[in-house]
């Protein structure tokens, strides 16, 4: 067993090393059989990977699972990548909570750079947040900050404790509501703003969780 390990382990570097002959890729750790790079970043990603850049620069190559990762970790290498040469860059990956978010990333966020894309960054532009937009609506974010205000006050009168977060996912929420049906959609001591805070503080989680299944769909 050991014997084998070893002979896959040699071959592994060889076909790795050789690889590195023919593509131009940035300098990186050993990449293990399904699991990549995964060892040497542990459970804090954005640790381990500051760790590794100290050793192999501030761009390096790397397997997270099985998906080939690009690691830029200087503010100059961010830049290359996200300004001078963005359009190269644009496109994000969809994982498995992004495109159930995303209808299978058809949203303005993870829709693929090019005509689409376009077109929603201009509608959005347009009908969202261009100056035009901003003033036609600037009335309901006035209304909706007095409310919550008053609202405020008046649990302050009552000697009420008021629960923030909640108080701002429902004025968030009938801006938009009002927004996209001209009606408010909740109300700030009823029941569905509690239930569509937790929706959206359950949504965000996930989204910003790690999950394997990404990194090795095998798992």
């Amino acid at each position: 067993l050991f014997l084998s390990l070893s002979l896959h382990l040699l071959l592994r570097r060889f076909r790795h090393r050789r690889r590195r002959l023919l593509l131009p890729l940035p300098p990186g750790p050993l990449n293990f059989p399904i699991v990549g790079a995964l060892p040497f970043i542990g459970p804090m990603p954005h640790s381990g990977l500051a760790l590794l850049s100290r050793r192999y620069g501030p761009i390096m190559f790397l397997k997270m699972g099985i998906r080939q990762v690009v690691v830029a970790s200087s503010a100059a290498a961010a830049r290359s990548f996200l300004k001078t040469h963005d359009s190269h860059f644009s496109d994000r990956p969809l994982d498995i909570i992004s495109k159930q978010v995303s209808y299978n990333g058809q949203n303005m966020v993870f829709a693929d750079y090019g005509p689409k894309w376009k077109l929603l960054r201009k509608v959005s532009n347009l009908h969202l947040f261009g100056p035009k937009a901003m003033s036609r609506w600037a009335e309901v974010r006035r209304d909706e900050a007095f409310s919550m205000s008053h609202f405020v006050k008046k649990q302050s009168d009552s000697k009420n404790p008021v629960l923030l977060s909640n108080l701002l996912v429902c004025s968030m929420a009938n801006v938009i509501g009002r927004i996209a049906m001209s009606k408010r959609v909740f109300d700030e001591e009823g029941k569905e703003a509690k239930e569509f805070k937790e929706i959206i503080k359950e949504l965000l989680v996930g989204q910003g969780a790690s999950n394997i299944g990404d990194l090795v769909p095998a798992m």
